[in-house]
């Protein structure tokens, strides 16, 4: 148990706001008063949010026959909580910014989150679960107090990169032993403050708890065990490791890939919805394909 994450939250000053427009989205997806028209005149006063969207929706992640040229059209054939996703996950990927110096990869973050929330989009879809576009939203989230100790504490988060890529303990142990917080406990702090649905930042706060499953815990579960799988496979949060070979699958997370459709589905897609987002494509698939 790390220090009182909420007390951290509360005494950052410069902690970045959840781009506005994503914020509405996040609001309006939610509200079955919302039209389509409504949507997408909120998220056409972001321009690049819009361009991204667009890209976004035109890619492969989505692979739609028809090209969609509008916002509107966007939120027409995606539907609400998908653009919420999207507008998510692509706002956050510009929110915080690389550190000069650092050996923490932020390109490798985005790859590690996205991928678990690929894999725990799919993961809801098969198991009927919860919602397939919530699962998504969670994976996107789920690792976001790391970002928030690294911009408070960037020393002591430097500290703990090194002990995770030298194998000593995983990361998530590092930050404990060096800033004393937990990045679960930080990102539900952060979630709160964001004023995202409670069952999104219970996921974010629960991601590590191996023995939850979709089953019996929902949407904490699709998130824990999807994080669990892209660990497995050795898609880090943000450092790499050289070599080594990916241990055999036991039973039940042997299931959870099958559930996903397997691991390399599961990259494909995360690549696809990466590039889309950045208009770049990003040194993470690279290393881990």
């Amino acid at each position: 148990m790390g220090k009182d994450a909420a007390e951290l939250i509360a005494r950052i000053d410069d902690l970045p706001p959840l781009p506005a427009v994503a914020a509405r989205v996040m609001s309006m997806a939610e509200d079955d008063r919302t039209s389509a028209m409504d949507l997408a005149q909120v998220l056409a006063t972001d321009q690049a949010l819009t361009a991204r969207l667009i890209r976004i929706s035109n890619s492969a992640f989505y692979g739609f026959a028809r090209r969609i040229a509008t916002v509107r059209e966007a939120v027409v054939i995606l539907g609400f909580k998908q653009v919420r996703q999207v507008a998510v996950g692509a706002s956050l990927m510009t929110t915080f910014r690389r550190h000069p110096g650092e050996t923490f990869d932020l390109d490798l973050f985005w790859g590690h989150s996205v991928a678990v929330a690929v894999a725990a989009e799919a993961l809801a879809r098969k198991t009927f679960t919860v919602k397939p576009e919530d699962a998504f939203t969670a994976g996107i989230l789920h690792d976001i107090g790391r970002l928030v100790i690294r911009q408070v504490m960037p020393q002591q988060f430097e500290e703990a990169v090194q002990i995770a890529r030298r194998g000593e303990a995983p990361l998530h142990i590092a930050e404990l032993m060096t800033a004393g917080y937990a990045h679960d406990e930080v990102g539900r702090a952060l979630g709160e403050v964001w004023k995202f649905p409670g069952h999104l930042t219970e996921a974010v706060r629960c991601h590590h708890d191996e023995t939850l499953t979709p089953e019996h815990d929902g949407l904490a579960g699709v998130v824990a065990q999807a994080n669990r799988l892209i660990l497995h496979y050795g898609l880090f949060c943000g450092y790499d490791l050289e070599g080594g070979e990916v241990a055999p699958l036991p039973p039940d997370l042997a299931a959870v890939e099958e559930a996903c459709g397997g691991i390399e589905r599961v990259l494909n897609r995360a690549f696809a919805f990466i590039e889309a987002a950045s208009g770049t494509p990003n040194s993470w698939y690279a290393r881990a394909s």
